[in-house]
């Protein structure tokens, strides 16, 4: 309830915030995925993650739910 999702196509004139940022640099593949928090970049990844890996990302970098 606290993350929001959002998708961006990789070649829409929009996306140069994902494609120039220096978090994603070195990535050679599709998809990237960009974390924010607060308007900064706590975290960026490229390829498939598990399920298990992007809950991973967001418990340490946005708390784990309330149950």
């Amino acid at each position: 309830s606290h993350v929001k999702f959002a998708d961006m196509m990789f070649d829409s004139p929009e996306s140069h915030v994902i494609r120039n940022a220096p978090e994603t640099s070195g990535f050679m593949g599709l998809p990237f995925v960009m974390y924010y928090k607060n308007g900064k970049v706590v975290k960026a990844t490229s390829s498939i993650q598990t399920r298990e890996q992007v809950t991973t990302i967001l418990d340490k970098e946005f708390g784990a739910p309330k149950k």
